[in-house]
């Protein structure tokens, strides 16, 4: 009897490894600076894509864990060696993408530079925000070309939601359309274009990265999410 409950013990576990690397192999990973703000817009952006697509829906897993620049890219590692991802780790499985997002801020040009050189060398892509994620909201509306810092950020997006930012809940929901979204496209790879004479990220402002998230989706799902509804 002893015998066969270790048997199905070690059963059990082998299976488990084998969908932790599946999983895994199939699976996008969004780790984020922030706890609420990133994670639910990548949350509902992913799940909107996937009720659209004719593809199998685009397996993924958002962490959002409350850190920044560097300590963020070494959270990832560390994440990398928890119980469950570290069997799948040893035999060499990565995520199908790592996507590593996080702002400038008011953290020092070395530490924002050095975060993204960092993500990179992991093979991670680093999704960054300067000044902060909130831009890419704002791109949403119009070409926001303003390097006055995120309270001014969110006084706007306040005007523009008729609402206060951070009551707003669901800003996702309040402010996608594919047209907007087509408009946030058009006007971050604007700022992306404009400001690339600049060598250092830190920089480049106001810019972000997150266009190369929709970019990513749409390639993936075979879709294109500036012209698709629901």
């Amino acid at each position: 009897m002893a015998d066969q409950i270790f048997k199905k013990n070690r059963i059990t576990k082998e299976e488990r490894k084998r969908k932790v690397i599946k999983l895994r192999s199939e699976t996008w990973l969004f780790v984020c600076e922030g706890t609420k703000t990133e994670p639910q817009y990548i949350e509902s952006l992913i799940d909107y894509a996937n009720k659209i697509t004719a593809e199998s829906p685009l397996k993924y897993k958002v962490e959002g864990v409350g850190r920044n620049t560097e300590t963020l890219v070494k959270w990832v590692q560390n994440f990398f060696d928890c119980t469950e991802e570290l069997y799948a780790k040893k035999q060499g499985i990565p995520y199908a993408k790592t996507f590593v997002l996080f702002d400038k801020d008011s953290f020092g040009n070395h530490q924002f530079n050095n975060a993204i050189a960092m993500a990179e060398q992991r093979g991670y892509i680093p999704i960054w925000s300067n000044e902060c994620f909130e831009l890419w909201y704002l791109l949403h509306f119009y070409l926001y070309s303003s390097n006055n810092g995120r309270e001014a950020y969110f006084k706007r997006l306040s005007e523009l939601l008729g609402v206060s930012y951070d009551k707003a809940g669901d800003v996702f929901g309040a402010i996608h359309t594919p047209n907007n979204l087509s408009k946030a496209m058009y006007n971050a790879k604007k700022l992306n274009d404009d400001s690339c004479c600049e060598k250092s990220a830190s920089k480049r402002v106001p810019c972000t990265q997150m266009f190369k998230v929709i970019e990513a989706i749409n390639r993936e799902l075979k879709i294109d999410l500036t012209k698709a509804n629901i």
